[in-house]
C-alpha cells in the first residue's frame, strides 16, 4: 500500500506545465557539442526586464521634472530610447557569452554569414595552436577531408581491379 501511495505521489508531483525559464541558459556547442550554460536568457523581454528599465524611465521622468519644471510627466517617454540602450546592450553581452571557448563557435555570426563564422574558427584555431608552438595545418593538409579518398575506395595494388585499370592506362592506343 505504501508504495503505490509513493508512486501516487511521485506522478502527482510531475509537472504537465513546460519548464519555466530559469536564470541559467543551457545549450550544446552545435560544433563540439560541449554542454554549455549562460547566465542570462538569449533573448530580452522577460517581465523582469520591463520592469528595470520602466522603474528606470520613472526615475529619468521624476529628475527631468524636477530640474526642467516644462517637461513634467513628459519624461516617461524615455522609456523608449531607454529600452533601446538596453537591448543593445543586453544583446552585445549575450554574444559574448555564447561564443564557444573550446572550438571558437559563434552561433550569431553562424546566421549572418557561414564564410566568415569559418574563418572566425580558423582564427580561433590558429591562435590556439600559435599558443602551444604546434604548425597549424594548411589547406593542402594530408588529412583534409575534402580532398583524400575514403580507404574502401583504395583498392590493393595487387587486386584484379587495379590490374586492369593499370593494364589499360598502360596499354597503347591500336589504330584500326
Amino acid at each position: 500500500m505504501d508504495g503505490r501511495r509513493h508512486d501516487v505521489l511521485r506522478i502527482a508531483s510531475k509537472s504537465i506545465w513546460k519548464e519555466r525559464f530559469t536564470r541559467n541558459f543551457e545549450f550544446y556547442c552545435p560544433m563540439c557539442t560541449t554542454p554549455r550554460r549562460i547566465g542570462m536568457h538569449p533573448k530580452p523581454g522577460q517581465p523582469i526586464h520591463f520592469v528595470q528599465v520602466g522603474l528606470t524611465a520613472f526615475l529619468v521622468a521624476l529628475l527631468a521634472r524636477e530640474a526642467l519644471p516644462w517637461i513634467e510627466w513628459k519624461g516617461l517617454v524615455s522609456f523608449v530610447p531607454l529600452w533601446i540602450g538596453f537591448e543593445m546592450v543586453y544583446r552585445a553581452r549575450v554574444r559574448a557569452k555564447v561564443t564557444c571557448s573550446k572550438c571558437g563557435f559563434d552561433p550569431i555570426l553562424y546566421l549572418v554569414d557561414v564564410e566568415k563564422a569559418r574563418s572566425a574558427i580558423q582564427d580561433h584555431w590558429r591562435k590556439r595552436f600559435a599558443e602551444k608552438g604546434i604548425p597549424f595545418p594548411g589547406s593542402e593538409a594530408e588529412n583534409d577531408a575534402a580532398r583524400s579518398r575514403p580507404a574502401a575506395a583504395i583498392a590493393p595494388a595487387g587486386s584484379a581491379k587495379s590490374r586492369a585499370v593499370s593494364e589499360d592506362s598502360e596499354a597503347p592506343e591500336v589504330e584500326a
